[in-house]
């Protein structure tokens, strides 16, 4: 939705609801508002059918490898390119021929009597250390996918740990959601009660009944929310019924050591991104050198037996040798494609080198500022906010706090709530992009062995 639609549609809703509240009975209003108000956050649900309830980040990941169509592909690639191997290794076919001359021409050439029959057997010799060559440039192919294979598998647990983490997040937003209605719903009847009594103007009633339909609204936008999220979950799992259970991820909480910010931002050896810019850089070079040797022409070789019926079957050898002159195509093109693949690849590493160290320092400044904050909220700010939030409300029904101070506290409550969720959230997610980031190549790089 355009941002100015959404604008419109944020003042559109609260003056619909005054004016709805407003034009009807006071009984009429609150029955649609007390069947949408939700009860109290519910228990977590028991796993029921077919559906998978996912508890935690090392389950979801093992099951997006067992089932992941991308990691397939990824695996049909290393077959491809190990298929591109063993063509490389393999020499020319000879060629056999049958040669008849002397057939159907005039005079004496008529017929058979002066038929002459060649038997032969060519092969070409490649030169050079072509084979040799295309075997390293297969074996380096080979090396790279597996190299990205292994980039899928880590790139595949990253995104499924920081959808798993935004689903409970999601899951959550609808609990605090939920809450805020509940606690709206009380305000409101706490309101109502003082303008029966006589005790609160009535236009506070119609604040306290906005309050109520704006939090119900939150709950339903928080509820579509937690459904695409969860949804984006099944997709990377490629499992249609699974359920997450935001009250029992109690690794959700976890927020793990306290980073330090004095130590040392770099890459661990062996860090499987490098390795894959090192690797193509190989497999670019090992092209180029192939494209080299391919400007070597290669020498055909022949033997034959030739027949002479017209001698009474005489016969004798024949021998051949093909070599082709290299006056005009000498490859040239193909090296100069291959040397301007090569300088892109090194290119591209140096700007990819650069640009993981700086991934992985703006990771771990995210993570620290993550961190700060999740924790400030989760001892200090939100247990004030909780505080002030039950005082105002005892005291407003005491007649010593107004309604605009319950809703303020009952506001900054739900806020710090929200802002610590988000919190926890990015902290996970922001490990997610660190352990990816560090992951180390599993599959090495270097070629196979030559046959």
């Amino acid at each position: 939705m355009p941002p100015r639609f959404q604008f419109l549609l944020s003042l559109a809703l609260p003056g619909a609801a005054i004016l709805v509240t407003t034009l009807l009975p006071p009984a009429a209003a609150e029955q649609p508002a007390r069947r949408q108000a939700a009860p109290a956050m519910p228990g977590p649900a028991p796993e029921t059918g077919s559906r998978l309830v996912v508890t935690s980040p090392a389950q979801a990941v093992e099951l997006a490898m067992a089932r992941a169509p991308i990691l397939r592909s990824a695996e049909a690639g290393r077959r491809a390119a190990q298929g591109d191997r063993v063509t490389a290794g393999l020499r020319p076919n000879p060629d056999l021929s049958l040669n008849a001359e002397n057939i159907g021409g005039s005079g004496r050439y008529g017929g058979l009597s002066t038929l002459e029959t060649t038997y032969s057997l060519s092969q070409r010799i490649e030169t050079g250390g072509k084979r040799q060559a295309r075997i390293e440039a297969a074996n380096r192919a080979v090396g790279l996918t597996g190299l990205d294979v292994e980039a899928v598998r880590l790139d595949l647990a990253r995104e499924v740990v920081r959808a798993l983490a935004a689903a409970v997040a999601s899951g959550r937003a609808v609990e605090i959601a939920r809450e805020r209605g509940r606690l709206a719903e009380e305000v409101l009847r706490a309101t109502r009660a003082r303008v029966e009594a006589g005790r609160e103007a009535f236009p506070q009633q119609r604040r306290a009944e906005v309050a109520r339909e704006t939090a119900l609204l939150g709950l339903d936008r928080a509820q579509r929310e937690a459904a695409v999220a969860l949804r984006a979950l099944s997709v990377l799992l490629a499992m249609p019924g699974i359920e997450v259970m935001p009250g029992r991820a109690s690794w959700f909480d976890e927020l793990g050591p306290r980073p330090d910010p004095a130590r040392a931002v770099a890459l661990p050896p062996g860090q499987l991104d490098r390795a894959r810019l090192d690797a193509l850089i190989e497999q670019r070079r090992a092209e180029l050198e192939l494209q080299r040797r391919n400007a070597i022409p290669d020498v055909a070789i022949g033997a034959g037996l030739r027949r002479f019926r017209e001698a009474g079957g005489d016969t004798a050898f024949v021998l051949g040798l093909s070599l082709p002159l290299p006056v005009f195509d000498r490859n040239q093109g193909n090296i100069l494609r291959a040397d301007a693949e090569l300088s892109r690849a090194e290119a591209e590493a140096e700007r990819g080198r650069l640009y993981l160290d700086a991934a992985l320092a703006d990771a771990e400044r995210r993570l620290g500022q993550a961190w700060h904050a999740a924790d400030a909220l989760r001892r200090i700010v939100l247990p004030a906010a909780g505080e002030a939030a039950g005082a105002a409300r005892e005291g407003y029904a005491a007649g010593k706090f107004s309604l605009l101070e319950v809703l303020d506290a009952q506001r900054a409550l739900s806020d710090a709530r929200e802002q610590l969720n988000a919190a926890l959230l990015e902290v996970q997610q922001v490990r997610a992009d660190i352990d990816r980031l560090r992951g180390r190549a599993a599959v090495a790089a270097a070629p196979m062995g030559r046959p």
